[in-house]
């Protein structure tokens, strides 16, 4: 009778040591992605250009970015502003706003007339590089997948050691049992 009860005491000391593990793993995980996200927020906003404003020459001046609750955000540029654009056919158009202004500012009315959406690099309203949008962060959507996958697996093996216990505790009465009817 001792033994049974130093073993469940023993399982449940294990579990909680287990489900202390996953929680701390997960929370350590899921911290460090929400601080990362955190940081790109402040500076880094998508959207579509609803706006492309130029000088009598043609050369950009300012540009105006719709995000997805409608709100609306003008960006002045200066000559070090990178560009990273597509055309629809998929060809890669890279420059600064110092080397070909007018030819940013087609290929931003491009992006206008198609809809196509981009993402915004800026501090205090200047564009420091406009792009083609991105859909996300590899590495933070990768921390949550591992941290996911390593939780599903330890659920598995805690699951696999509960079944045994519970195997051997059914042994031990079934042992019992032909004790007492032989």
């Amino acid at each position: 009778m001792t033994q049974s009860v130093f073993r469940s005491v023993l399982r449940a000391g294990t579990l909680r040591i287990v489900i202390a593990v996953i929680l701390a793993l997960s929370v350590s995980i899921i911290g460090v992605g929400a601080r990362t996200s955190f940081a790109q927020d402040n500076s880094v906003l998508s959207g579509i250009i609803v706006g492309v404003e130029t000088d009598e020459n043609g050369n950009l001046t300012r540009f105006a970015l719709s995000d997805s609750t409608g709100n609306v955000t003008t960006y002045e540029l200066s000559a070090e502003t990178q560009f990273g654009l597509e055309n629809q056919a998929g060809d890669r158009w890279v420059s600064s706003q110092g080397e070909e202004p007018s030819e940013a500012a087609r290929h931003l009315r491009d992006h206008r007339e198609r809809f196509a959406p981009v993402t915004v690099s800026f501090a205090n309203g200047i564009a420091s590089s406009v792009v083609e949008r991105e859909e996300g962060k590899l590495e933070t959507n990768l921390g949550y997948l591992f941290a996911v996958f390593a939780i599903t697996w330890v659920l598995f093996f805690v699951y696999v050691l509960y079944l045994g216990s519970k195997q051997r505790v059914l042994q031990h009465e079934i042992a019992k049992l032909k004790g007492t009817i032989g």
